[in-house]
């Protein structure tokens, strides 16, 4: 008697097992992969991979011996001008530069999203940016939120207005004390118009388009030269005389430099990713499931935050490894260029400076450090290319 087969059920496919299965296909992903994990473990097994202390300089009666060692079973990457084991200068540099790639990466893929998730979803509805104190308007103080805003917004108004008068007075003070017309033609001009304002601002409204200001200010930001306002900045928070550099100095120690290099490079990381939210955002929030949350009372938060923006995760995933890459290569200028991290932290970059003046007497000094920037920022690159192609839906893989 012939037996029936049944036909065995295929397992169906996660997510996850489809992502993963297309991401081994890409071979270099794969290589990029196992880079970034090994250079994981060496940041955090630094004090017990390390041969030697990286700032440790030799001591004893013949120190210059130690200095400009090639590579031996002693130093296995030789030694610097100061006696100190490069490979360990190594090791413990690849912390400080996984730590401003990933800490650079992450900040400015939370405040890009916000920013262009603010624009993306709220473009074409303006919001109420100010009423005036006596101004009469339904849901005036209604929710709660935007009345603490209205309130606060009343002391930022005239703040603003108090703070134009006096930036012209104090340019048009001279002129007025020795009696020049065109000091007091062109402070009577501004006092006329902080005047008006101050009068609109009583009863006046003022609504703002969050996509039009936010699209602009980026617009704005694109236009700077990056690299020498990144030194200008720099050389600037760096200096003890600025409050901001005091308080680094006193809060961070040694490691301001890097609090400062992580926040200059946050400050322009985000707008790119501002720029790919907005656009997906855009496109979704006039997507069905979207109207429906809208139609059964969703707040605006809930629906960006919790309908719209997991949607963007795939993009900004591939945004998030290929930034890190690029802040370890713009961290490893700055500190190239002086301007970066300082010693005694022991980074890629301040390697790299330190070795141009020996490049042809000691090439073990600039080869390392310039063969480890080139390896790291290649396998993020190489496994963003991969995330990207793992995540498309359309992908061959």
């Amino acid at each position: 008697m012939a037996t029936q087969a049944h036909p065995t059920k295929a397992k169906p496919r996660t997510f996850f097992s489809l992502f993963w299965r297309r991401l081994r296909r890409h071979k270099m992903a794969m290589a990029g992969l196992v880079v970034i994990i090994f250079l994981i473990l060496m940041a955090i097994f630094a004090p017990w991979i390390a041969p030697y202390d990286p700032t440790a300089q030799p001591t004893g009666e013949d120190v210059g011996q130690y200095y400009f060692n090639p590579p031996s079973r002693e130093h296995l990457l030789g030694t610097d001008d100061l006696g100190r084991d490069v490979l360990s200068r190594i090791i413990y540099g690849s912390r400080i530069s996984l730590l401003v790639g990933f800490a650079v990466a992450f900040s400015s893929v939370i405040l890009g999203t916000i920013m262009g998730t603010l624009a993306g979803y709220f473009s074409g509805r303006p919001l109420r940016f100010y009423l005036g104190p006596l101004r009469r308007e339904r849901e005036g103080f209604y929710p709660w939120s935007f009345a603490l805003w209205r309130v606060f917004s009343w002391f930022l108004y005239y703040g603003v207005l108090y703070l134009a008068l006096s930036i012209a007075w104090a340019l048009a003070e001279d002129g007025i004390q020795t009696g020049s017309v065109g000091s007091y033609l062109g402070f009577g001009l501004v006092l006329a118009l902080v005047l008006w304002a101050a009068w609109y601002g009583l009863k006046g409204e003022i609504r703002l388009d969050l996509d039009v200001a936010i699209s602009r200010l980026i617009d704005f930001m694109l236009t700077i030269p990056t690299l020498p306002l990144l030194l200008v900045l720099s050389a600037l928070l760096r200096d003890p005389g600025v409050k901001v550099g005091q308080w680094a100095q006193g809060v961070f120690g040694d490691a301001a430099s890097v609090f400062i290099i992580i926040t200059i490079l946050v400050l322009f990381g985000w707008l790119g990713t501002a720029r790919l939210v907005r656009g997906n955002i855009l496109s979704l929030r006039e997507q069905d499931y979207a109207t429906a949350a809208q139609a059964l009372g969703a707040s605006d938060a809930r629906i960006m935050f919790r309908h719209l923006v997991p949607n963007t995760l795939a993009p900004l995933i591939v945004q998030a490894t290929l930034q890190i890459g690029g802040a370890i290569l713009t961290e490893a200028a700055l500190s190239f260029l002086g301007f970066g991290i300082q010693p005694p932290v022991a980074t890629w970059g301040n390697m790299l400076t330190n070795a141009q003046e020996y490049i042809f007497t000691a090439p073990w000094l600039a080869l390392p450090p310039g063969f480890m920037i080139f390896i790291t920022v290649l396998a993020f690159n190489y496994l963003g290319d991969g995330l990207r192609d793992a995540l498309d839906p359309r992908s061959r893989l």
